[in-house]
């Protein structure tokens, strides 16, 4: 990139950008990934509160239910979002950059609420609102209800819920006395602290859950590390991702325990080895000995190499699938939860855990209306979705997918359980509404701990949002559920909106029915 392409970026996120430059913006955008995955780089979560100053600086109307790159907002229109929509607003954040101007009034205090629900104080006379300053040294208190903010330095984003006794200490540090935050650090905030009265924990680049009560302190790792320390300045070393511990109100440690963060999900228990004709049909695969692609590190993803030849075949080239074990048919019941037992109830077991396994599904299927859709969610290891033998969605966490270059853009205002990018959405797909072929990829690299989420988006269709602003897209399905699946999702979207920030919907009129069985998997 030269300096002039430097420069454009840096003027979109100052909020300088003119009309003029938007054009060429866009073109870099479309033709260069290093000019995207600079500008990914350069944008980092305190942007968040730079939407809320454009909503003020332009009046934004208040009515919500739209995703992204489809709202109502009242602003200029070469500051709308469907100006770069296709590879800028939606395609690297969602977010709006900031005017000078508000810019110049928001710089007093340390961080910014974001959102408000409930009644809380920053001290004894000052009520919080949307939208206001915090400064170091407040006292936050609330009763009931939640307060999301950012601080403007750091980048930190915390989301805290009642009842809360929280003091901002400073823009790197903050000491809870009661409640829970969710914070998520940007690489500008290593070293941001929350100090509660049993432990002090240091960020190292991650996101982690903090809760304080009488009876004492829980935290738990969601992604990177962190650094706990007693008061006495004595350290007790680092956890990392998906670990849980606790303390008692003596700073006794009680428990440390490992994956808290993928056993925290619940599991759908319905049946899914028996077929009816109106199910997608599929495959769950894995290893009963050495693979075929040594496993040099522990970390190493061979069933996912393994499979990349039927991915590239546009899933016509099976010699891969022959070295590999396989369980009992399965049908697909949607992608939600966690995904712990699975391999032992669909009949793969005894299979090498170290090795992982895949599941694969394949079937002609016909799209609820024509429009344009596209996909959303993540996934713990491997996650794929193919129309008409093209890949158009890639969600996984591990990077064995990453050489088919499938279009992904990470959205890190989607706060989620798997990773800090968030949501992941794949680019639009025009459809006729006539039979397609499908085939979706889910499963693990290795063991057989995994979760995911997979959702559908049709272009103008109107969606509830969740309190931070996440459409709740339905859960991609090809047959409608039954009254026992449809207890157990909601269970799930409890579970996830109350504990991970995360949340679906359940819609029979999104559901991509099967239209034909392959002959050969009759």
């Amino acid at each position: 990139m030269n300096e002039y392409e430097l420069n454009l970026l840096h003027r979109y996120l100052d909020g300088a950008i003119t009309p003029e430059e938007l054009e060429p913006l866009e073109k870099l955008l479309r033709s260069n990934a290093e000019a995207r995955s600079t500008l990914r780089s350069l944008a980092t979560i305190d942007a968040k509160w730079q939407q809320l100053a454009v909503e003020e600086a332009f009046a934004i109307s208040s009515t919500r239910g739209t995703a992204p790159g489809r709202s109502g907002r009242a602003i200029p229109m070469w500051l709308t979002w469907g100006a770069i929509a296709a590879s800028l607003i939606v395609g690297v954040l969602g977010w709006l950059p900031v005017s000078q101007e508000h810019a110049g009034e928001i710089k007093h205090g340390i961080a910014r609420v974001i959102q408000i629900e409930g009644e809380g104080k920053a001290g004894r006379d000052r009520v919080v609102v949307n939208g206001a300053e915090l400064f170091a040294g407040d006292d936050l208190v609330m009763q009931q209800g939640l307060i999301e903010l950012a601080f403007h330095e750091t980048g930190v984003h915390v989301i805290a819920t009642a009842p809360l006794r929280m003091k901002l200490d400073s823009n790197q540090r903050v000491s809870l006395h009661e409640g829970q935050v969710k914070l998520v650090v940007p690489p500008q905030g290593v070293g941001f602290v929350v100090d509660t009265t049993q432990r002090k924990f240091v960020d190292l680049g991650t996101s982690f859950v903090v809760t304080a009560n009488s009876k004492g302190t829980e935290v738990l790792v969601l992604d990177g590390e962190i650094s706990v320390y007693e008061h006495t300045g004595v350290s007790e070393g680092l956890m990392q991702e998906g670990e849980f511990a606790t303390f008692d109100r003596n700073g006794k440690l009680k428990t440390r325990l490992k994956n808290r963060l993928s056993r925290a999900v619940p599991e759908l228990s319905q049946p899914v080895t028996k077929l009816a004709t109106s199910s997608l049909r599929g495959m769950i695969l894995g290893h009963d000995g050495p693979p075929a692609i040594p496993k040099v590190a522990p970390k190493d993803d061979v069933i996912g190499l393994e499979l990349l030849p039927l991915i590239q075949s546009g899933f016509a080239e099976r010699a891969s699938l022959e070295t590999l074990k396989q369980g009992e048919p399965i049908s697909f019941r949607g992608i939600a939860g966690a995904y712990h037992a699975f391999p032992d109830r669909t009949g793969l077991a005894p299979y090498s855990r170290e090795f992982g396994w895949m599941a694969w599904y394949h079937g002609q299927v016909v799209p609820p209306r024509p429009g344009r859709y596209r996909f959303w969610g993540y996934a713990d290891n491997h996650l794929l979705v193919a129309i008409d033998g093209k890949p158009v969605f890639e969600g996984s966490r591990h990077d064995s997918f990453k050489s088919l270059g499938i279009s992904r853009t990470d959205h890190p205002a989607f706060p989620c359980l798997i990773a800090k990018a968030g949501f992941a959405c794949g680019s639009w797909i025009e459809l006729s509404g006539d039979p397609v072929e499908l085939d979706i990829l889910f499963g693990e690299a290795g063991r057989n701990t995994t979760s995911g989420l997979l959702l559908v988006e049709r272009e103008g269709d109107t969606y509830e949002e969740t309190f931070w602003g996440q459409p709740k897209w339905p859960l991609f399905l090809t047959e409608a559920p039954g009254e026992d699946e449809n207890a157990e999702f909601e269970r799930l979207v409890r579970h996830l909106e109350e504990k991970m920030m995360g949340s679906f919907s359940i819609a029979e009129d999104a559901v991509w029915k099967v239209q034909s069985i392959p002959h050969d998997e009759d």
